[in-house]
């Protein structure tokens, strides 16, 4: 029996950087070893195999703490069975609104850890491994690094203090030149939590200017290439239904959808403000290995009332954030959806 799975999300910096503050905190501080601390880096595909592969009575039988951040499984009920089971040898750090909702109507909203909206998942673990009372968050006094890549998943980037394209040039040198491996950003994470809690330097404030610049260049390529991949291949006649409860009857919102196996993010639509101010939605659709099917969705306007996580966890088991989220459709559901073009 392994003593710790930690379950983070692997697909960006905010699950893999929060998932390397446990790894650290519990070796470092706790003397846990290594060998004694297993590490799933997951998506929401993943998880759903996970689910059938270890239920509830197996899973306690492999491992003896459960952590989770920045990721929750699909079914609601089976964190709620985790929480039941495990009471608090169960941790979990999130910042998704439809399983924190969820979480309140199955009853396991007070399992150990954090959850909120408003922050990163790395600042959540921040805060229940180090500033349970926000403390050193209302001061301004944690490193740096971690308020920037929080400003950008969790789009609170005013609230810290900083602008939309600073947070977003430096998120993409970090993913860049981190390349989203856990023993990188382990290595990253270790560096600056030694020397701020030894010497109380954000020693990773120097490295911010030269990632800021890394970043920009390749943002500019970036929105270079993705402008091009839209208004090339986006397909702007799609929609997304939507019931309106003061009408009585559906709503569509117009949608631009592209077939594309490489990144995507929530700004890769951007140029449809320009060219196509009346498309709301950008949709992204991806063949899977096993024959299932990837749709990310995003919000195009940033202040646009539609929520894409709670969209998607109802229609299709998914998740995310109001401006961008994930699911996953088998083949039958993506053919029934690409014949109408209606999500």
């Amino acid at each position: 029996m392994a003593k710790y799975l930690i379950i983070y999300h692997r697909e960006d910096n905010d699950g893999v950087v929060s998932g390397a503050l446990f790894v650290d905190y519990l070796t470092r501080k706790l003397n846990i070893t290594r060998s004694e601390i297993a590490l799933l880096g997951a998506d929401y595909n993943s998880l759903a195999e996970f689910e059938k592969k270890y239920p509830i009575d197996k899973l306690h039988e492999a491992y003896e703490n459960i952590i989770m951040t920045d990721i929750s499984f699909n079914d609601g009920k089976y964190m709620k069975k985790i929480y039941d089971e495990y009471g608090n040898k169960f941790i979990w750090c999130d910042h998704h609104k439809p399983i924190i909702d969820e979480s309140f109507k199955l009853h396991f909203s007070d399992a150990v850890g954090v959850r909120n909206t408003t922050k990163s998942a790395i600042l959540c673990a921040y805060e229940y491994l180090y500033d349970a009372f926000n403390e050193q968050y209302d001061r301004k006094s944690i490193p740096e690094i971690f308020r920037v890549l929080s400003g950008w998943d969790s789009w609170s980037y005013e609230r810290e203090g900083y602008e939309f394209d600073y947070v977003k040039n430096i998120n993409k040198a970090c993913t860049v030149g981190w390349k989203l491996d856990f023993e990188t950003v382990l290595d990253k994470v270790n560096f600056i939590m030694v020397n701020w809690d030894n010497k109380g330097e954000d020693v990773s404030k120097s490295t911010l200017t030269n990632l800021e610049k890394y970043g920009q260049q390749l943002n500019e390529y970036d929105d270079f290439v993705m402008e091009g991949i839209v208004q090339q291949n986006g397909d702007k006649t799609w929609q997304v239904s939507v019931f309106d409860e003061d009408k009585g009857r559906p709503l569509f919102i117009k949608a631009c959808a592209i077939f594309h196996q490489g990144a995507t993010n929530s700004t890769m639509f951007k140029s449809l403000k320009k060219t196509n101010r009346d498309i709301e939605i950008g949709l992204v659709f991806k063949h899977a290995a096993n024959g299932n099917w990837t749709l990310s969705m995003y919000n195009v306007n940033d202040d646009y009332w539609f929520h894409c996580g709670e969209f998607l966890k109802e229609k299709y088991k998914g998740g995310g954030h109001k401006g961008a989220a994930g699911c996953t459709l088998t083949e039958a559901q993506f053919i029934k959806i690409l014949k109408s073009k209606t999500l």
